[in-house]
Protein backbone atom coordinates (compact mmCIF):
# COMPACT_ATOMS: atom_id res chain seq x y z
CA UNK A 1 0.00 0.00 0.00
CA UNK A 2 1.23 3.46 -0.80
CA UNK A 3 2.02 5.77 2.07
CA UNK A 4 -0.79 8.24 2.73
CA UNK A 5 -0.23 11.73 3.99
CA UNK A 6 -1.56 13.06 7.28
CA UNK A 7 -3.95 15.44 5.55
CA UNK A 8 -5.69 12.71 3.53
CA UNK A 9 -9.44 12.40 3.81
CA UNK A 10 -9.60 8.98 2.19
CA UNK A 11 -11.10 6.43 4.63
CA UNK A 12 -10.24 2.80 5.24
CA UNK A 13 -10.56 1.05 1.88
CA UNK A 14 -14.07 -0.08 1.04
CA UNK A 15 -14.97 -3.32 -0.67
CA UNK A 16 -15.66 -2.83 -4.37
CA UNK A 17 -19.04 -4.52 -4.02
CA UNK A 18 -20.12 -1.63 -1.78
CA UNK A 19 -19.85 0.78 -4.71
CA UNK A 20 -21.83 1.10 -7.93
CA UNK A 21 -20.09 -0.89 -10.65
CA UNK A 22 -19.36 -0.03 -14.25
CA UNK A 23 -20.12 -3.51 -15.46
CA UNK A 24 -16.36 -4.03 -15.33
CA UNK A 25 -14.84 -6.46 -12.84
CA UNK A 26 -11.77 -4.32 -12.19
CA UNK A 27 -13.47 -0.90 -12.01
CA UNK A 28 -15.63 1.09 -9.60
CA UNK A 29 -17.85 4.11 -10.09
CA UNK A 30 -17.39 6.65 -7.28
CA UNK A 31 -19.93 9.37 -6.62
CA UNK A 32 -17.93 10.90 -3.75
CA UNK A 33 -14.20 11.46 -3.25
CA UNK A 34 -14.20 9.32 -0.09
CA UNK A 35 -15.10 6.27 -2.18
CA UNK A 36 -11.80 6.40 -4.04
CA UNK A 37 -10.32 4.32 -1.23
CA UNK A 38 -11.56 1.36 -3.28
CA UNK A 39 -8.36 1.73 -5.30
CA UNK A 40 -6.50 0.10 -2.42
CA UNK A 41 -8.30 -3.15 -3.16
CA UNK A 42 -5.96 -5.31 -5.23
CA UNK A 43 -8.85 -6.35 -7.51
CA UNK A 44 -9.48 -2.76 -8.61
CA UNK A 45 -7.28 -0.88 -11.07
CA UNK A 46 -9.76 1.70 -12.43
CA UNK A 47 -11.91 4.22 -10.55
CA UNK A 48 -14.19 6.76 -12.17
CA UNK A 49 -15.24 9.75 -10.07
CA UNK A 50 -18.48 11.26 -11.40
CA UNK A 51 -18.41 15.06 -11.51
CA UNK A 52 -20.65 17.87 -12.74
CA UNK A 53 -18.69 20.85 -14.08
CA UNK A 54 -20.10 24.25 -13.19
CA UNK A 55 -21.40 26.48 -16.03
CA UNK A 56 -18.53 28.89 -15.36
CA UNK A 57 -15.93 26.14 -15.68
CA UNK A 58 -17.57 24.89 -18.86
CA UNK A 59 -17.29 28.40 -20.29
CA UNK A 60 -13.55 28.48 -19.51
CA UNK A 61 -13.11 25.05 -21.10
CA UNK A 62 -14.80 26.22 -24.29
CA UNK A 63 -12.60 29.31 -24.32
CA UNK A 64 -9.50 27.13 -23.98
CA UNK A 65 -10.70 24.99 -26.89
CA UNK A 66 -10.99 28.12 -29.01
CA UNK A 67 -7.30 28.82 -28.35
CA UNK A 68 -5.16 26.91 -30.89
CA UNK A 69 -2.15 25.33 -29.25
CA UNK A 70 -3.53 25.72 -25.72
CA UNK A 71 -1.12 23.73 -23.55
CA UNK A 72 0.05 23.67 -19.94
CA UNK A 73 2.97 21.54 -18.75
CA UNK A 74 4.06 22.23 -15.19
CA UNK A 75 5.09 20.57 -11.91
CA UNK A 76 3.10 21.70 -8.89
CA UNK A 77 3.44 21.08 -5.16
CA UNK A 78 0.72 19.27 -3.25
CA UNK A 79 -0.45 20.21 0.22
CA UNK A 80 -2.24 23.47 -0.41
CA UNK A 81 0.58 24.97 -2.50
CA UNK A 82 -0.56 23.85 -5.93
CA UNK A 83 -1.44 27.41 -6.95
CA UNK A 84 2.25 28.33 -6.74
CA UNK A 85 2.86 26.23 -9.83
CA UNK A 86 -0.33 27.18 -11.65
CA UNK A 87 -0.39 30.94 -11.21
CA UNK A 88 0.55 32.60 -14.44
CA UNK A 89 0.26 29.52 -16.65
CA UNK A 90 -3.52 29.44 -16.11
CA UNK A 91 -4.00 33.18 -15.79
CA UNK A 92 -7.46 34.09 -17.01
CA UNK A 93 -8.83 30.64 -16.21
CA UNK A 94 -9.51 30.86 -12.43
CA UNK A 95 -12.13 28.10 -12.27
CA UNK A 96 -9.98 25.72 -14.29
CA UNK A 97 -7.06 26.51 -11.99
CA UNK A 98 -9.22 25.79 -8.94
CA UNK A 99 -10.36 22.47 -10.40
CA UNK A 100 -6.82 21.41 -11.24
CA UNK A 101 -5.72 22.24 -7.68
CA UNK A 102 -8.48 20.03 -6.25
CA UNK A 103 -7.56 17.15 -8.56
CA UNK A 104 -3.89 17.51 -7.63
CA UNK A 105 -4.79 17.22 -3.95
CA UNK A 106 -6.87 14.10 -4.59
CA UNK A 107 -4.00 12.39 -6.39
CA UNK A 108 -1.59 13.44 -3.65
CA UNK A 109 -3.91 12.07 -0.97
CA UNK A 110 -4.14 8.72 -2.74
CA UNK A 111 -0.42 8.30 -3.40
CA UNK A 112 1.34 10.36 -0.72
CA UNK A 113 3.32 12.21 -3.41
CA UNK A 114 4.61 15.72 -2.72
CA UNK A 115 4.63 16.91 -6.32
CA UNK A 116 2.39 16.29 -9.31
CA UNK A 117 3.11 16.68 -12.99
CA UNK A 118 0.24 18.53 -14.67
CA UNK A 119 -0.42 18.45 -18.39
CA UNK A 120 -3.42 20.17 -19.97
CA UNK A 121 -3.68 20.25 -23.74
CA UNK A 122 -6.03 20.97 -26.58
CA UNK A 123 -5.74 17.85 -28.73
CA UNK A 124 -6.64 17.34 -32.37
CA UNK A 125 -5.31 13.80 -32.56
CA UNK A 126 -5.04 10.74 -30.36
CA UNK A 127 -1.91 10.91 -28.18
CA UNK A 128 -1.87 7.16 -27.44
CA UNK A 129 -4.22 5.52 -29.96
CA UNK A 130 -3.32 1.91 -29.06
CA UNK A 131 -4.44 0.17 -25.90
CA UNK A 132 -1.55 0.14 -23.46
CA UNK A 133 -0.57 0.30 -19.77
CA UNK A 134 1.43 3.01 -17.99
CA UNK A 135 4.67 2.52 -16.01
CA UNK A 136 3.43 4.77 -13.21
CA UNK A 137 1.79 4.26 -9.84
CA UNK A 138 -1.49 6.07 -10.44
CA UNK A 139 -2.50 8.42 -13.25
CA UNK A 140 -5.51 10.74 -13.16
CA UNK A 141 -7.13 11.87 -16.40
CA UNK A 142 -9.98 14.28 -17.04
CA UNK A 143 -11.33 15.03 -20.48
CA UNK A 144 -12.96 18.39 -19.90
CA UNK A 145 -14.47 18.44 -23.39
CA UNK A 146 -14.69 15.80 -26.14
CA UNK A 147 -14.66 12.04 -26.10
CA UNK A 148 -13.14 10.66 -22.91
CA UNK A 149 -10.35 8.15 -22.36
CA UNK A 150 -11.27 4.59 -23.33
CA UNK A 151 -10.48 1.72 -20.97
CA UNK A 152 -10.97 -2.02 -21.26
CA UNK A 153 -12.45 -4.55 -18.87
CA UNK A 154 -9.73 -6.69 -17.31
CA UNK A 155 -11.45 -9.98 -18.07
CA UNK A 156 -12.03 -8.99 -21.71
CA UNK A 157 -8.48 -8.33 -22.89
CA UNK A 158 -5.57 -10.50 -23.93
CA UNK A 159 -2.50 -8.65 -22.65
CA UNK A 160 -0.31 -10.60 -25.07
CA UNK A 161 -1.69 -8.30 -27.80
CA UNK A 162 -0.99 -4.95 -26.11
CA UNK A 163 0.83 -2.22 -28.00
CA UNK A 164 3.62 -3.38 -30.28
CA UNK A 165 2.86 -7.01 -29.43
CA UNK A 166 -0.07 -6.80 -31.84
CA UNK A 167 2.37 -6.48 -34.74
CA UNK A 168 0.73 -3.35 -36.11
CA UNK A 169 -2.73 -4.89 -36.32
CA UNK A 170 -5.57 -2.67 -35.07
CA UNK A 171 -6.77 -3.34 -31.52
CA UNK A 172 -10.21 -4.35 -32.80
CA UNK A 173 -8.66 -6.95 -35.13
CA UNK A 174 -5.63 -8.23 -33.21
CA UNK A 175 -7.43 -10.47 -30.74
CA UNK A 176 -6.72 -8.07 -27.87
CA UNK A 177 -10.42 -7.51 -27.20
CA UNK A 178 -12.25 -10.70 -26.35
CA UNK A 179 -15.76 -9.27 -26.48
CA UNK A 180 -17.53 -6.39 -28.29
CA UNK A 181 -18.44 -4.77 -24.95
CA UNK A 182 -14.88 -4.71 -23.64
CA UNK A 183 -14.32 -0.99 -24.28
CA UNK A 184 -15.71 1.66 -21.93
CA UNK A 185 -15.51 5.46 -22.19
CA UNK A 186 -15.01 7.93 -19.34
CA UNK A 187 -17.63 10.71 -19.69
CA UNK A 188 -16.39 14.26 -20.20
CA UNK A 189 -15.81 16.04 -16.89
CA UNK A 190 -15.39 12.86 -14.85
CA UNK A 191 -12.03 12.13 -13.21
CA UNK A 192 -10.55 8.78 -14.21
CA UNK A 193 -7.92 7.09 -12.04
CA UNK A 194 -5.79 4.42 -13.71
CA UNK A 195 -3.47 2.20 -11.71
CA UNK A 196 -0.17 1.65 -13.46
CA UNK A 197 2.40 -1.11 -13.41
CA UNK A 198 4.36 0.66 -10.64
CA UNK A 199 1.51 0.59 -8.10
CA UNK A 200 2.66 -1.81 -5.34
CA UNK A 201 1.64 -5.35 -6.24
CA UNK A 202 0.15 -4.32 -9.58
CA UNK A 203 2.89 -5.45 -11.96
CA UNK A 204 1.30 -7.11 -14.95
CA UNK A 205 -2.10 -5.63 -14.07
CA UNK A 206 -1.85 -2.02 -15.11
CA UNK A 207 -5.13 -0.52 -16.32
CA UNK A 208 -5.55 -1.05 -20.07
CA UNK A 209 -6.55 2.19 -21.82
CA UNK A 210 -6.08 4.38 -24.90
CA UNK A 211 -6.79 7.85 -26.25
CA UNK A 212 -9.79 8.27 -28.57
CA UNK A 213 -9.56 9.97 -31.92
CA UNK A 214 -9.88 13.75 -32.32
CA UNK A 215 -9.55 16.28 -35.12
CA UNK A 216 -9.69 20.00 -35.79
CA UNK A 217 -13.48 19.91 -35.95
CA UNK A 218 -13.82 17.94 -32.70
CA UNK A 219 -10.86 18.81 -30.45
CA UNK A 220 -10.51 17.57 -26.88
CA UNK A 221 -9.30 19.40 -23.76
CA UNK A 222 -7.53 16.84 -21.59
CA UNK A 223 -5.79 17.04 -18.21
CA UNK A 224 -3.32 14.36 -17.14
CA UNK A 225 -1.85 14.21 -13.64
CA UNK A 226 1.12 12.06 -12.60
CA UNK A 227 2.60 11.71 -9.09
CA UNK A 228 6.29 12.62 -8.94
Amino acid sequence: MLEMTSRTAVPVPVAPLDLPGLGVANAVLATHESELGALYDHRINVALLRRALSPGLQDEVRRALRTPGFRVLVTVSAGGRAAEGLQGVLQGFPLLEEDVERCVELLSDLTGCKQVGVRIARLQEAMCPRFHVDRVTLRAVCTYEGRGTEFAAEDSVDRRRLGHLAGGVADEDSGLLRSPGAVHVAPAGDLLFLKGEAWPGNAGRGAVHRSPGADAASPRLVMTLDPL
